[in-house]
């Protein structure tokens, strides 16, 4: 009865129809309407959200003064002057929400005395339908069409400059804004940023070098593992890359580690196989008002060239989204090359990166910081992709610092904020992760069970091959079948 009741309020709360009266429930979500194209004069509406400082904030302390009392981990705000431009952030995607998932994220940087403008990526959440309650057409999922939908909000939020915030995606539409609209750009700060379609080959080729070639001493066990095991067959090198990429991605070296070497000793199973299944279940692709990727699909794929890259190699981490851009038309080519105008950018810049990043690694934002005139680099000891979303809180005091104009003073504080602690979200996953892996570490009965299934699928398999039952029923007992 209960998970009928709790089914019921999911459907209710995710039903696209029901939509108008969640938006009446909200008094911070604002209303654009868009044309679908300039082809296509029809329209729809474009919501993005304002989060307004609740009261005015005093401004810092002059230096000398003494500083008021806070947490010794944040960087001492000595110094900087009170907001000049409000912000607008925007997350990665193109798949992602930025409405319902970061209301907290919102409030926090309100409450540090900030203006802040989030909008909903078109074919996403909010901004799915059209005036008629119909998806919006793949036609006018373009990269032209963002742009021109992020300078609609900005003057109906009647803000003539901002500090622009972009994570992956967000980075990269932040740099494209900073571009071709400079007089809208106070100040940028580029977290985990996108910058051509060629970023995913370089992802790919750091994942093999340290969990397949292990050209560091610190991962060079684990890749060696790794191979032995994919040599014995007990692991499907083809298919493994972005199962290692997401432990690595939620867990850092330890965790790869740790799995490949429970599954050296024949346990490990469950947490592989289930990583596995959780990157490959449609359902949480496509989480209404949090992740969609169906609509959105054309401009990953086609105009960013998500999985172009993919090679089907060994640990090839691009796998699932050449998968995914399967269902849209190939990769065109990019439409501006951010690499060549990248130097056009006038705006004070920062740019951010995690060390541990395999998504977009330290690499990608080396030289994007390079590119452009006085960027300034800021690399977090220990961080993963996507500042954002597992270390908000230096995100937010980035925000901050670039909206008052004294983010290049930030890098003097790297080991200050690298200590300020994880986000919530991130945390529990890592530590589910943990659990996962200490649980088959040190449970005999778990690793008895996963022997006798190991063997029944085993045998399973072998029946399959040797079947001379009609094809539909081979196809269904190989689907049955769970190899690593």
């Amino acid at each position: 009865m209960r998970r009928s009741a709790a089914r019921s309020l999911t459907s209710e709360l995710f039903d696209r129809a029901a939509q108008d009266d969640l938006l009446q429930l909200r008094n911070d979500v604002m209303t654009v309407y868009r044309e679908f194209s300039a082809e296509d004069p029809r329209l729809f509406p474009l919501r993005y959200a304002r989060t307004v400082p609740r009261r005015p904030r005093a401004a810092p302390p002059e230096p000398g003064a003494a500083p008021a009392r806070r947490p010794a981990t944040a960087p001492p705000p000595t110094g900087i002057a009170a907001p000049q431009a409000p912000v607008l952030l925007i997350p990665d995607g193109p798949a992602r929400a930025s409405v319902l998932p970061y209301d907290v994220l919102r409030r926090s940087l309100a409450g540090r005395g900030l203006d802040v403008l989030m909008m909903e990526h078109r074919g996403v959440g909010l901004s799915r339908l059209d005036a008629e309650g119909t998806e919006l057409p793949a036609h006018v999922m373009t990269l032209r069409e963002v742009i021109g939908d992020l300078l609609a909000v900005l003057d109906h939020a009647r803000v003539e400059q901002a500090a622009v915030v972009g994570s992956g995606y967000g980075a990269y539409l932040a740099q494209v804004l900073a571009i071709l609209h400079p007089q809208r750009v106070h100040s940028l700060v580029l977290d985990s940023p996108l910058t051509s379609a060629g970023d995913e080959a370089i992802a790919q080729e750091r994942l093999r070098a340290l969990y397949w070639e292990g050209t560091e001493p610190s991962t060079s066990s684990t890749a060696r593992t790794l191979r032995r095991l994919a040599e014995e067959g007990a692991v499907d090198a083809h298919r493994a890359g972005p199962v290692v990429l997401a432990v690595h991605e939620h867990g850092g070296p330890e965790a790869v580690r740790d799995l490949v070497d429970l599954l050296a000793l024949g346990r490990g199973r469950l947490t592989w196989t289930s990583v596995r299944q959780v990157l490959n279940q449609a359902w949480l692709q496509s989480t209404p008002y949090v992740i969609e990727h169906d609509l959105t699909a054309r401009i990953a794929h086609t105009e960013l060239g998500a999985g172009s890259h993919a090679d089907g190699g060994p640990l090839d981490p691009l796998l699932l989204e050449a998968e995914q851009a399967r269902a849209v038309p190939a990769f065109r080519g990019e439409q501006l090359d951010l690499h060549e105008l990248a130097p056009a950018i006038t705006a004070p810049t920062l740019v951010l990166t995690g060390t541990q990043d395999l998504i977009s690694p330290p690499r990608i934002a080396r030289e994007l910081a390079a590119r452009i005139p006085a960027a300034q680099l800021l690399e977090v000891p220990g961080a993963r992709h996507s500042i954002l979303d597992t270390r908000s809180r230096i995100l937010q005091v980035t925000a901050r610092w670039s909206a008052c104009g004294t983010a290049h003073r930030l890098p003097e504080h790297a080991a200050e904020l690298a200590a300020l602690p994880v986000s919530a979200t991130d945390l529990a996953l890592s530590r589910g992760l943990q659990l996962a892996l200490a649980a088959e570490r040190l449970s005999p009965w778990r690793l008895r069970l996963e022997s006798a299934r190991a063997e029944r699928e085993q045998t399973l398999r072998e029946k399959a091959q040797t079947d001379t039952r009609p094809r539909r029923a081979r196809r269904t007992a190989i689907d049955r079948a769970d190899p690593v």
